[in-house]
Formats: C-alpha cells, sequence, structure tokens
C-alpha cells in the first residue's frame, strides 16, 4: 500500500509540472516579459493576408502536433495583449471547420492567427533566443528570434526563415 501511494504521488507530482519543451523546460516559464515583447513584434509585423476581414489571434507555447492538442498561453498571458485592439483569444477554445480544417474562433465563425512560441532558451542574462512563428489558414512561417533586455525595454531582431510556405 505505501508502495502504491508514492507512485501515485510521484505521478501526480510530476503531472503538476506541467507541459515541457524539447529540452525540459516548463512551458509556463515561456510566460515572460521577453515573450511578451517577440508575442507583441509578431502581432504587429503579421502579414494581413486577408484584408477587410476580421480576424481573431491566439497564442501557443511549444510544439504543435498534428492531431493533437497544443499548449494555449495561459489566461493571464494573453490578456496582457488586450491593449493592442486585437481580439485574441485562448487556443483552447479554438476549433476547425469543414472542409479544409481551417482553425477558426467558435464564437465569430472566422479564421485565426495563431502564434506559436516553439522554442524558447535563455543565453545570456538578459538574452533569449526562439524559435516561434504564425499560421493563418493553410500560410505559415517560423523563424528564428532574439529578444535582449536593457534598461527595461526588449530588443527584438528577426532571424533567419526556418520553414514555410509565405511567399
Amino acid at each position: 500500500m505505501t508502495r502504491r501511494l508514492a507512485i501515485l504521488s510521484f505521478l501526480l507530482a510530476l503531472a503538476s509540472c506541467g507541459p515541457v519543451d524539447r529540452d525540459g523546460a516548463r512551458l509556463s516559464t515561456y510566460e515572460n516579459d521577453a515573450t511578451e515583447a517577440l508575442v507583441r513584434e509578431m502581432l504587429r509585423t503579421l502579414p494581413d493576408l486577408n484584408p477587410g476581414v476580421p480576424k481573431s489571434h491566439s497564442i501557443s507555447l511549444g510544439e504543435i502536433v498534428p492531431k493533437r492538442d497544443f499548449t494555449p498561453a495561459s489566461v493571464p498571458f494573453f490578456k496582457r495583449f488586450e491593449d493592442t485592439g486585437l481580439r485574441i483569444v485562448s487556443a483552447a477554445v479554438l476549433t476547425t471547420t469543414p472542409p479544409d480544417n481551417i482553425i477558426i474562433d467558435p464564437e465569430l465563425r472566422v479564421a485565426a492567427y495563431i502564434v506559436q512560441i516553439r522554442h524558447m532558451k535563455q543565453t545570456a542574462p538578459g538574452r533569449w533566443e526562439y524559435e516561434a512563428g504564425w499560421s493563418y489558414k493553410k500560410l505559415f512561417q517560423r523563424k528564428k528570434w532574439t529578444v535582449t533586455a536593457a534598461n527595461g525595454s526588449h530588443k527584438i531582431e528577426a532571424g533567419e526563415v526556418l520553414d514555410g510556405n509565405l511567399e
């Protein structure tokens, strides 16, 4: 009985750690000021692929595995972007619509931009390297980014494009 209780306690403790990235870092650690600065830059520079049509935006953390759930940013994190004037919804509520399985905001029934913070690594004090991208309908792009903190602000530098189908 004691052994079963110990195993159960271990499994519960492990589950409470939450999802992790490929290096074993908890995805919840991605929700910091540097990531906020990066997401703001990405939202600011997203291409308008369907001008004049309303859009929703969502933020996911870590890998997005086809035919599996992805990890949505927490509500307190995505609420940091309320001042952008964009409609930002939790990735947990998104759904798909036939026939192409386009990801949509189910409340407005419009396509959603997904901003994905795929990987984050702190490389020095005040410096982070990211793999981050976006998708909208069947278009996507992922690239490397560097965020550097200095004097209370963040400098965001876009790096090489890793993959995508935006021409």
